[in-house]
């Protein structure tokens, strides 16, 4: 393993590791809505460390993501008249808003079950939600169901497969970031082109 690649993976085991893993997990998925890091990996490898918490921290990603959405929907609901001509060119290209705002109004609760449960842009699906003014309630449910499920499945999975991903983890963690890194650029790239 690569120098700097060994210092974030020990870095990254010694918090998952720790006694304040539940409340790192609360943090960066809390903050979802402002990263641009792929957070069920995150999760993945928390699980993995501490496989007796895993559905704790499924559960705290669950509810931390519900508040990043809301968040989100907070700025599209009370703030779209002063944030909006930042967030549309900046966070969210033009043609990929309009594309969620149109299946947010033809099928609300479940087009937001569908764009939470997929790895989907947080920041576009939430925004839109508060700007069409959305039921809070259904769009909350919608969203705390739909992440309970995906990252139920991404804990589930590490109970099954966790030895061979860890020891996998162990060998390559300097290629992984390098795939993350380059998906990453990939995402970037796509939504620059799309607001351009």
């Amino acid at each position: 393993m690569k120098t700097g690649t060994a210092k974030l993976y020990n870095w990254a085991t010694l918090k998952a590791s720790s006694s304040k893993a539940p409340f790192w997990v609360a943090i960066l998925f809390g903050l979802e809505l402002f990263l641009f890091v792929p957070l069920d990996a995150i999760l993945m490898f928390f699980c993995l460390h501490n496989p007796r918490r895993t559905f704790l921290y499924v559960f705290i990603a669950a509810t931390a993501s519900v508040f990043s959405a809301l968040v989100g929907y907070m700025l599209g609901h009370l703030l779209w008249d002063f944030v909006g001509s930042y967030i549309v060119p900046h966070l969210v290209s033009e043609s990929l808003f309009n594309r969620i705002s149109s299946q947010l109004m033809q099928y609300e609760s479940g087009a937001i079950f569908i764009g939470a449960f997929i790895p989907f842009p947080l920041k576009a699906l939430s925004v839109a939600a508060g700007v069409f003014h959305l039921a809070l309630p259904a769009y909350l449910s919608a969203i705390f169901s739909a992440r309970l499920l995906r990252f139920g499945l991404i804990g589930i999975a590490m109970l099954i497969w966790g030895d061979k991903v860890k020891i996998f983890l162990e060998r390559h963690f300097h290629r992984v970031i390098l795939i993350l890194i380059a998906k990453m650029a990939i995402i970037f790239t796509f939504f620059w082109a799309a607001a351009t």
